[in-house]
């Protein structure tokens, strides 16, 4: 749910799948965009849209076919919103190139 936190009022909501958990949220500095680390993957979404203008899934070669991959648990973006770090539970931080 997004809020106008100056009126106290909800605008609206983004839908996820149902059972994805959000690890972290972090909005873009350079567009109207809110970033989310889930169980999942790294959804981008255009709040003007309220759309999911991208998903994020890196590849994990070392993970068995029984274990879970790793979670992104923090994100950030550079000053210039081109990259986005996300750190991610196997204690490595992963970079995306975003240019759209």
């Amino acid at each position: 749910m997004l809020w106008d936190l100056n009126e106290g009022k909800h605008l609206y909501s983004l839908e996820g799948k149902g059972d994805d958990i959000i690890n972290a949220l972090v909005f873009s500095p350079n567009r109207y965009w809110l970033c989310a680390a889930t169980s999942s993957c790294i959804k981008i979404w255009d709040l003007e849209s309220k759309s999911v203008v991208d998903e994020l899934r890196p590849e994990f070669s070392n993970v068995g076919k029984k274990s879970n991959p790793p979670q992104a648990v923090s994100l950030a973006w550079s000053a210039d919103g081109q990259t986005l770090f996300a750190g991610y539970s196997d204690s490595l931080i992963r970079v995306w190139s975003v240019g759209f």
